[in-house]
């Protein structure tokens, strides 16, 4: 993290876990109110370089050549069995592309990326200390312009805003520390916004089934199970890249055997990555993608047959055997 970003949320009345890098607000606050959070499950790589579309074209699921100065997509790297190892938000920018993707995939993203480098002019860039990333959920009462009217556009002026595919207003800022700084005073000081968690923000992209991988479920999904194809994550027209075959496949055979689904459970404790699902019978169905504890409540996503479900009989594969809800919004 930024260090002045990081002594700016300290300034805040926030306390940070060095160990984690996790940022605690004291006050619980309500969700349904303007807020802006610190986003620090993600983090941002550059690739540069006078070859560098071309090489993330043919790594990526996504069709690079679409995207714009304005225009946005998802998508992720897959292995040669169509397994995501990390998935990303990714645009362009003035020397190459950012992407935005799980910190903790970051370094090893990096690594596998540079064996596919060889002569091309690429460069890989850890730029998690020269972006820092800012999470608003806009008030409809209380809003602030400009912003990008529609899902996966970006303004690039005052701030760098990217709008997100959201049930509500959502917006993901990618800044240096000086604006970050600035845009958070600016949505709390001038337009009451409130400052909250990142435990928050996660509950935010659980509900809008934005699917992060981490090292834990990293290699064990194939995008469409992760349901990248209705984020637009998925280009079925674009050259070949890493893992398309199954990818291609999977999409031209038909109906997805298995993709995501909003839960949620009042299980005592929050289930990890890849927690099984079983069914009524004990049987293995699912397994759990990413979950947060909300206030009594355990929202979750979870990667499930894609038919009908006995959902009233599924439940975790903990001791205590807690049931969970498919939600559908």
């Amino acid at each position: 993290m930024n260090q002045a970003w990081k002594s700016f949320l300290i300034e805040q009345q926030t306390r940070i876990n060095t160990k984690t890098a996790d940022i605690e607000k004291i006050d619980d606050l309500d969700k349904q109110t303007g807020q802006v959070c610190p986003v620090i499950d993600l983090a941002v790589l550059k690739v540069t370089g006078n070859d560098a579309g071309r090489f993330l074209q043919g790594q990526v699921t996504c069709n690079i050549d679409e995207l714009s100065e304005q225009k946005c997509s998802f998508g992720a790297f897959c292995n040669v069995k169509g397994r995501v190892i990390a998935n990303f938000l990714v645009f362009k920018s003035n020397d190459g592309f950012l992407l935005i993707l799980p910190s903790e995939l970051l370094d090893s993203i990096i690594e596998k990326l540079r064996k596919y480098i060889l002569r091309a002019d690429v460069q890989l860039i850890d730029s998690r200390d020269e972006y820092c990333l800012v999470g608003i959920n806009k008030s409809p009462s209380n809003s602030f312009s400009p912003v990008p009217e529609h899902e996966l556009h970006m303004l690039a002026e005052p701030f760098r805003l990217i709008k997100l595919p959201s049930s509500k207003s959502r917006y993901i800022a990618v800044e240096s520390a000086e604006k970050a700084i600035a845009l958070w005073s600016m949505v709390t000081q001038e337009h009451d916004y409130h400052a909250s968690i990142p435990e928050q923000w996660r509950i935010f992209d659980i509900e809008d089934k934005i699917p992060w991988v981490d090292k834990e479920t990293s290699e064990e999904f194939i995008p469409q199970m992760l349901n990248l194809d209705q984020l637009g994550g998925i280009s079925f027209n674009k050259g070949c890249y890493t893992g398309q075959e199954i990818v291609a496949r999977t999409h031209y055979l038909g109906k997805t055997k298995r993709m995501l689904f909003l839960a949620e459970s009042a299980a005592a404790e929050v289930p990890p990555p890849k927690t099984a699902i079983l069914d009524g019978s004990g049987q293995t169905i699912g397994k759990v993608l990413r979950a947060q504890k909300e206030r009594n409540t355990i929202k979750l996503l979870a990667v499930l047959p894609n038919c009908e479900l006995d959902s009233e009989n599924l439940m975790l594969d903990t001791t205590a055997k807690d049931k969970i809800r498919l939600i559908t919004l």
